[in-house]
């Protein structure tokens, strides 16, 4: 679920590691006892492995990236929002009363400079409504389940969402009813389809956020989801999943967690890819610390998902679990969604400027492609591969082993690459030299030389479309790189050593 209402405006700059531990441990104090964590017990190791990657009917031009901007909980200048590089931000929030109305924002001009820039920029701003608890901490499902249930608080409420929306121009609403129950499923259908009928003839959108789960099946699975009706569910344009804060796991945002959420809505709930979005945390637990502050603690820690500060430990996603994760989003969902857009950073870092950069790398791919392509990570740095381009793209082999283009790959490392042919002009060897190791790949067979030392590697060098093709960890870990691969975003890290 998300954070609602918990920190006091937060500044830039940069903050002493011992203020950011007070911060972090009041806390934590807070939201133990005021926030619900959801609990999984059948996120196992099964559920870790199920990353298959499926044809999504998704139109590449239609994936949203989305951004909660919750203003009056930071004083991060409007100006410094990367609206060009988003579809939606979420403006929260529109705090409901137990008459039916709503309390007046807090920052009115400031949400007027915010729509203003997005709107120059063509990116759609929706008031949510709701969150889970005010800022004094008071949980507002009682105030929602009490609208609900009234026909005429109903009515009131939705008139004074209205009314907001008209006052300031927003293009949509997100309801933010934390969390549907059982009991109060049938009221939460009622006050969906009534917003919807008002918002649709005006052209405003209608969206929601839910949590995620960790069911494989589509059975065991929480009410916030299992009571949420077909008829409420097609009145959302489309669905924000709330995949993090999970309690069962060492990451509470763990990249299966996103495979299973995704899986339970299209398989069980058949919701189609496209009105799906994942969501992505900007925020650590159990310490709460923000992206942006870990990243000024270390850039490095922009690239880990652990990080070991005090008095709580710093769990999260860095920039290569969200990279993979826009990945599975782009291959099985319609968009990602950030909380919150003011925790991410504005350099080399920023996370908002990594799925942008994604994005655009897979601009000229079709589906198939985007489904199939294999990401090579460098040092932290991706290395991009386009097909337009004729250098090639990285494939697996039939002995399931990576297989990238030489050239690309080896002159990205600074290494010479030179070529052997036979009589017919056939390339028969590659050679490529690096701060004094020399490395010999013989194409088509699984022997090759590191310093004229002969090796057997497991798969072997080809020539595919008239481009040759090397496996990528032999020749990498001769390099002295460390090697790893993630099946879930397909991706390849390779980590120099030196």
């Amino acid at each position: 679920m998300k954070k609602r209402n918990v920190y006091q405006k937060i500044g830039v700059k940069k903050l002493q590691q011992i203020k950011n531990a007070f911060i972090c441990t009041v806390l934590v104090v807070i939201m133990v006892v005021v926030m619900p964590i959801p609990v999984v017990s059948y996120g196992g190791e099964n559920n870790k492995e199920n990353t298959a990657v499926t044809v999504s009917d998704r139109k590449s031009e239609d994936f949203k990236v989305i951004g909660y901007y919750c203003g009056e909980w930071f004083d991060v200048p409007v100006e410094k929002l990367q609206s060009d590089k988003l579809t939606h931000i979420m403006y929260g929030f529109l705090i409901p009363k137990e008459d039916g109305t709503c309390k007046p924002f807090e920052e009115p001009e400031e949400i007027k400079l915010l729509i203003e820039k997005c709107h120059s920029t063509g990116t759609k701003v929706f008031v949510s409504v709701g969150g889970y608890r005010e800022k004094d901490g008071t949980p507002l499902f009682p105030v929602f389940e009490k609208i609900g249930a009234d026909d005429n608080l109903r009515k009131t409420f939705v008139d004074s969402i209205m009314a907001v929306v008209q006052q300031y121009g927003f293009d949509g609403v997100e309801l933010d009813w934390e969390y549907p129950r059982y009991s109060s499923s049938a009221d939460y259908e009622k006050t969906v389809v009534q917003l919807s009928e008002k918002l649709k003839p005006m052209g405003k959108g209608l969206s929601t956020a839910l949590p995620g789960t960790g069911s494989t099946d589509g059975k065991n699975v929480w009410e916030a989801l299992a009571g949420v009706t077909d008829k409420t569910l097609s009145c959302f344009d489309f669905i924000s999943l709330m995949c993090y804060d999970l309690s069962t796991d060492p990451n509470h945002s763990p990249i299966w967690y996103a495979n299973t959420t995704i899986n339970y809505w299209k398989t069980y709930r058949n919701i189609p890819a496209e009105k799906l979005v994942l969501g992505m945390p900007l925020y650590a637990r159990p310490s709460w610390q923000q992206y942006r502050f870990l990243v000024e603690m270390n850039r490095q820690y922009a690239y880990t998902d652990f990080v070991d500060t005090e008095p709580l430990k710093s769990t999260y996603n860095g920039l290569n679990t969200l990279r993979e994760k826009t990945m599975i989003a782009m291959r099985k969902a319609g968009g990602v969604m950030l909380f919150d857009v003011n925790e991410d950073t504005y350099d080399d870092t920023s996370v908002v400027s990594m799925i942008d950069d994604t994005l655009h790398a897979m601009g000229q791919l079709d589906q198939e492609q985007i489904n199939n392509y294999i990401w090579v990570v460098m040092d932290n740095k991706p290395l991009v591969f386009n097909p337009k381009d004729g250098m090639g793209m990285p494939f697996i082999d039939e002995n399931n082993r990576t297989l990238v283009p030489v050239r690309k790959l080896l002159e990205s490392i600074g290494a010479n690459v030179s070529y052997s042919n036979d009589a017919k002009g056939k390339t028969e060897s590659v050679d490529a030299d690096l701060k004094g190791t020399h490395i010999k790949i013989n194409i088509g067979s699984e022997k090759y030389s590191v310093n004229d030392k002969n090796l057997t590697m497991d798969t072997v060098a080809v020539i595919k479309d008239g481009r040759t093709y090397i496996p990528a960890r032999a020749v990498l870990e001769a390099f002295g790189y460390d090697m790893t691969y993630s099946p879930a975003g397909r991706c390849v890290y390779a980590t120099s050593n030196h």
